[in-house]
């Protein structure tokens, strides 16, 4: 190996090296993160992307028990899926604007 071929070489491993010990920094900054997180941030997330399946999926079993409850059972039945989606609702409504109100924050 000549000395030009030795030196190219030994700049890829410090470049490799180099590379590696950023991407471990970041993973080491990104677990920080996320372990400082409070609760409220990390269910804020979880509704923000599941909010919806839950709503489909209590309008489905809403619509399902229609078929087998009795007539008068539904007015109830109708009632606790209100509740439920529109707290649902209320809290999703909460979550963007506080997220608006940290994005109006953090412009200023």
């Amino acid at each position: 190996m000549t000395d030009a071929e030795t030196r190219k070489r030994a700049q890829v491993i410090d470049t490799r090296a180099e590379l590696m010990l950023r991407e471990v920094e970041a993973k080491a900054e990104i677990a920080k993160l996320k372990a400082t997180e409070s609760a409220k941030d990390t269910a804020s997330k979880h509704l923000a992307q599941f909010a919806g399946l839950y709503l489909l999926i209590l309008v489905l079993a809403f619509i399902g028990t229609v078929a087998f409850i009795e007539s008068e059972a539904i007015a109830v039945v109708a009632g606790l899926v209100t509740l439920v989606v529109t707290n649902l609702s209320t809290i999703l409504k909460s979550i963007v604007e506080e997220k608006a109100e940290d994005t109006e924050e953090d412009k200023a």
